[in-house]
């Protein structure tokens, strides 16, 4: 089974000298495993704020960060995560230092390991970038788009695959309906289930469907392979938006699920960076700033096309009537 290495942090930062701010900004990186890796780093009069998302997971507070000499160091817990029949399960591995040095828009990141047992891993390198400043809010009403899309044809996964062909494949055609059923297993070596995506890639669009999730399910639609707009059964349940939210940035206006075993209608819009979400014809995202990807992101770089994604690793899910209409310039 392939093990999800993450790593996760309480919320204080430390104190350090005033810098130039070479460091300052949101940067896009990739793990040494091929992962995406997220940082947002701020300059403050006297200390640095930053916040990380790590391959999996919700984008978290840095708690030890600061300045040595031309480095920023980050030191943090490290954890393997693995889905379960119980739900997300960990183990502690041990604690990473994280050393960045950065000339102009490129960082290269140094990541030294040392396991519980007090053992050291063979030092890696990260490479990354600087994101560009974000675009301004854009003028929905002004937006185009062209012909829909049919991405699910409701008679096999042509024009699918699953985002890493070494996963168990829980993926099928039912009835005209694409139809998701993990088997999961409890323990660290229990097998990993695949998420599914599409062949094809895009760039800015408007992408309407139905699913249809059993009680207690839980999954979610990954826009550009990079952010998670969620899949959950949070009908009823006072407090929790999760339905519609995206993962650990934007929580939804307000709860428009309905009940577990009900079809489900959503309208995605994503433009310029923002997106906009409709959720049983209610709207509960309206035109906001992506600032970075989400935990199980493909990648981590905003200017990329990608993907359409369904989260495959947790429960049971039902798509149907998959069209997306490309933005027309």
């Amino acid at each position: 089974m392939r093990l999800i290495v993450a790593c996760f942090l309480g919320a204080l930062t430390a104190f350090c000298p005033v810098m130039a701010g070479e460091f300052d900004g949101c940067w896009s990186l990739t793990s040494p495993a091929g992962r995406a890796v997220w940082l947002k780093i701020e300059q403050h009069p006297d200390q640095l704020e930053g916040w990380m998302m790590w391959e999996i997971g919700s984008v978290y507070p840095l708690k030890d960060l600061h300045r040595e000499g031309d480095q920023l160091v980050i030191r943090q817990p490290c954890y393997r995560w693995y889905m379960t029949s119980k739900g997300m399960k960990r183990d502690k591995l041990g604690s990473d230092t994280l050393r960045a040095r950065v000339n102009g828009d490129t960082m290269t990141m140094r990541l030294d390991r040392e396991l519980i047992d007090g053992t050291r891993e063979t030092p890696e390198t990260m490479q990354g970038v600087r994101a560009a400043p974000p675009p301004p809010a854009p003028d929905l009403w002004r937006i185009r788009f062209g012909e829909p899309l049919n991405l699910f044809n409701g008679v096999n996964l042509d024009g699918w695959r699953l985002t890493d062909p070494s996963d168990a494949n829980a993926w099928s055609v039912r009835n005209g309906i694409l139809c998701n059923n993990p088997q999961l297993e409890a323990g660290p070596k229990a097998r990993q289930f695949g998420n599914l995506r599409t062949i094809r890639e895009f760039d800015d669009f408007r992408l309407q469907l139905e699913l249809r999730l059993p009680p207690g399910g839980n999954s979610g639609i990954y826009l550009r392979g990079r952010y998670e707009v969620q899949v959950t059964d949070s009908y009823g349940r006072e407090g929790l938006r999760g339905m519609g939210s995206v993962y650990s940035r934007i929580p939804a206006l307000i709860n428009a699920a309905r009940p577990a075993g009900e079809w489900q209608e959503f309208d995605i819009m994503l433009v310029d960076r923002h997106v906009t979400v409709r959720l049983n014809d209610r709207l509960v995202i309206d035109n906001q700033l992506l600032e970075g990807c989400t935990g199980g992101a493909l990648d981590a770089y905003d200017d990329r096309p990608g993907p359409i994604y369904f989260q495959g690793d947790h429960t049971a899910v039902e798509y149907r009537n998959i069209r997306l209409s490309p933005r027309v310039q």
